[in-house]
C-alpha cells in the first residue's frame, strides 16, 4: 500500500513467488524492519517517488 500526495490509499497485489525486500535490526530486545525502496514503475510514479522492491523467492529443496 502506497499513499499518494493527498494521502489516498492505493493497495497492490504482489505475485506470488515475490516478496517485498526489508532487513529485520534488532537492538536491546526492539526490532524494526526497513523496507528496502527503489524509483518507482513509470506507469505508477504519479503515486509516490519510491517504492518497496520485490524479490522473487529462492526455491525451497526438499529436506
Amino acid at each position: 500500500m502506497e499513499k499518494d500526495k493527498e494521502g489516498v490509499s492505493h493497495w497492490f497485489d504482489v505475485v506470488p513467488q515475490m516478496v517485498i525486500q526489508g532487513l529485520l535490526a534488532e537492538r536491546n530486545q526492539q526490532q524494526r524492519v526497513y523496507i528496502v525502496t527503489e524509483p518507482p514503475p513509470d506507469n505508477l510514479a504519479w503515486i509516490h517517488d519510491r517504492w518497496p522492491r520485490l524479490v522473487k523467492l529462492a526455491p525451497t529443496q526438499p529436506d
